[in-house]
């Protein structure tokens, strides 16, 4: 995977290689870069060598369990969000895992987790003011056209493609948006 067109780095703790691997399937498809760990042990060792955006966590794990691990980071001061997940939680679960710190609780088997996924990077970019790619340095015109880029690449993705979608969230007529997409270097099929 070119380094350039990563989006974000996840990091999924799974003991269930099946899930997880599915998992990073899914989401190396659309440019995440993923990382796994099987326990505890392996994402604390992980997490010492590598940053990432989103960590994604079973509750069940062999050795310690992922309620524990993720209460001793949040106690430690960890700032990457993590999403707890779990084929057996009952509520208080749930309820425990939020009250500690997780941004989220995923029942598994999982489904279409890009719009979480997304959703969750997509506020934390916000928040830190991390728009990826642009060059402050660059002139007006050459950072807008990065930025539109992103942007439109962003909505055809979330769209299906559908550029009477892309058209209407971006206020746009279609072939405005087409003449657009056209001068940004962008393949309305594929981008």
């Amino acid at each position: 995977m070119n380094e350039t067109n990563i989006i974000g780095r996840i990091l999924i703790i799974d003991d269930e290689s099946i899930n997880a691997e599915t998992m990073m399937d899914t989401l190396e498809d659309v440019n995440y870069q993923v990382s796994l760990a099987a326990n505890a042990q392996q994402a604390k060792a992980i997490i010492q060598e590598q940053d990432f955006d989103l960590v994604m966590m079973d509750v069940w794990m062999p050795g310690q369990d992922g309620m524990s691990l993720l209460e001793e980071w949040i106690q430690a001061g960890f700032s990457t969000p993590i999403v707890m997940m779990s084929g057996h939680a009952e509520h208080k679960d749930v309820v425990k895992a939020i009250k500690i710190g997780a941004v989220d609780f995923l029942k598994k088997p999982l489904h279409d987790i890009l719009p979480l996924v997304r959703r969750l990077l997509s506020e934390r970019a916000i928040e830190s003011n991390d728009i990826t790619g642009i060059d402050f340095d660059a002139p007006l015109k050459v950072a807008r056209n990065i930025f539109e880029k992103e942007y439109f690449n962003h909505h055809l993705q979330e769209n299906n493609h559908n550029i009477a979608a892309v058209a209407v969230l971006a206020g746009l007529e279609r072939t405005t948006l087409y003449r657009k997409l056209k001068d940004l270097g962008i393949d309305k099929n594929k981008a």
